[in-house]
């Protein structure tokens, strides 16, 4: 695996890229193409001239329109017509020495070519040299061009005049080196220029990542304090606040893991204790080795079972690792099978417990899971029925869907504390002072499996007026 780099060493070699590549652009086209550019505007400049010229030929200003056009773009210029030859009296044009039968090779290329014909030739200077041993001038080809352009203008398939247009096309060698000079010095400031971005930069945004981290990393050591802090930058910001609202909420997971491990502890210690002192008591006094105890030292067992069972339910429903045998069952006859496992227990505390329903109804899903889930739900309305000592089912039947409501009049849920009460470590009683069997993680048990069969369900409460805990299911035919 690649090893990651810091985030300047990041940022230096983009810019240091990003840098590269402007000054490559600079120099292919300031430097590199110089000379064809040049050299394409010039050709550009004789064809618009030549076609401007044909616009005013026949006028009798013809010449000092064409002295005024070769001053302005630096040409010479040739109109032949039937009535006259004008041209510019510029020294050095190569049109004012060309020989007669060359300007009809011009003419009848232009011809050939469909009215215009553009020459290029290299521009030979020539200069006197004394020690030459034949000959007293010399020819130097310096890189220079000649540039002709004739247009034949045709009137009636006759020849009505000839236009003629030289420029020269110099070398740009002075102006590519100094262009050169310029770049390397433009090339040392965007380097330094750079640098000093890139420290920048990392100053005003790598810093800030790196106390970010740096809190991070206190969060995995349980220092959940001196995270929140304020940056001007709206990204940084965000990561900022992700940061804090994680820290809040691993303290909020870190307390409420402290307080399972109370809860279950409490619930863990009350059954141990009744069974090592039971079976301790009849261990010391043989008369003591009665139904009555064993049956408590049993029911304490199946309590501990209970317990750890939850757990590990919890457990695998948080991993997706339970898999539903759903089946079509008779959830009012499933109600009333689990009411009677009650029965027992209720009278000794004296509760009430109402199923109100008008018709039996089927629903498609897991049997024993939704058995668990009733258990839950009449485990949670004893624990906190207090004083009244009623609970109420009922079964309302709403067109396609069933609604199972759950109901206890006692100690109630905070209107804040309601969408806490699902969650796997929340629990409303703090003082450990159930009276009934379980492990106080019921509530997120059932959050759970209904969750996995798609199921709506909720809770409505008042405090000191009682919750209502309730889940809706579609009715499902009988098969």
């Amino acid at each position: 695996m690649k090893k990651p780099i810091k985030l300047q060493w990041k940022l230096l070699i983009y810019l240091m890229t990003f840098m590269l590549g402007i000054l490559a652009l600079l120099w292919v086209f300031q430097i590199g193409l110089l000379q064809p550019l040049y050299e394409y505007n010039k050709v550009s400049v004789v064809k618009d001239v030549a076609s401007n010229i044909e616009k005013v030929v026949d006028s009798e200003n013809l010449g000092d329109y064409l002295t005024s056009v070769s001053e302005q773009n630096d040409l010479c210029v040739l109109v032949m017509t039937n009535d006259q030859t004008v041209r510019t009296n510029v020294s050095g044009c190569m049109i004012n020495r060309l020989p007669y039968d060359q300007l009809v090779e011009y003419v009848s290329l232009a011809q050939a070519n469909g009215g215009s014909y553009l020459m290029k030739s290299a521009l030979v200077e020539m200069s006197f040299n004394p020690n030459a041993p034949n000959e007293s001038f010399v020819s130097r080809d310096k890189g220079d061009k000649n540039v002709v352009y004739t247009k034949v203008v045709s009137n009636n398939d006759s020849v009505s005049s000839v236009i003629m247009v030289n420029t020269r096309v110099t070398r740009v060698n002075a102006a590519t080196q100094t262009l050169s000079d310029q770049l390397f010095v433009i090339g040392c400031i965007i380097f330094f220029a750079t640098v000093a971005l890139v420290l920048f930069l990392t100053k005003k945004i790598v810093q800030p990542i790196v106390k970010i981290k740096k809190s991070t990393e206190r969060l995995a050591d349980g220092i959940y304090d001196n995270v929140s802090k304020r940056h001007e930058y709206l990204e940084v910001h965000e990561l900022n606040a992700t940061l804090e609202q994680a820290a809040i909420q691993i303290q909020k997971a870190d307390k409420a893991k402290r307080d399972l491990i109370a809860n279950v502890s409490h619930d863990l210690r009350t059954p141990l204790t009744m069974i090592t002192g039971y079976g301790e008591m009849m261990l010391d006094l043989p008369n003591e080795k009665t139904d009555e105890n064993i049956k408590v030292i049993i029911e304490e067992s199946k309590r501990l079972n209970l317990i750890v069972n939850d757990l590990l339910d919890l457990s695998r429903l948080n991993e997706n690792k339970v898999i539903l045998n759903k089946e079509v069952f008779n959830i009012t006859e499933c109600i009333q099978n689990v009411i009677k496992t009650y029965d027992t227990y209720l009278k000794q505390e004296n509760i009430e417990l109402i199923f109100d329903y008008n018709e039996t109804v089927n629903i498609f899903a897991d049997k024993n899971r939704m058995t668990q889930v009733l258990h839950n739900f009449i485990d949670n309305a004893i624990n906190y029925s207090n004083e009244s000592k009623l609970i109420q089912l009922r079964q309302i039947v709403n067109g396609e869907q069933v609604r199972i409501e759950v109901q206890d009049f006692g100690l109630g849920i905070a209107e804040d504390q309601i969408p806490l009460v699902w969650e796997r470590y929340y629990k409303v009683d703090k003082e450990h002072n159930r009276i009934v069997q379980g492990s106080g993680i019921g509530l997120a048990i059932v959050k759970e499996v209904l969750e996995l069969h798609e199921f709506e369900y909720g809770v409505k409460s008042k405090l000191n007026e009682g919750s209502i805990f309730y889940f809706v299911a579609p009715i499902k035919e009988s098969e």
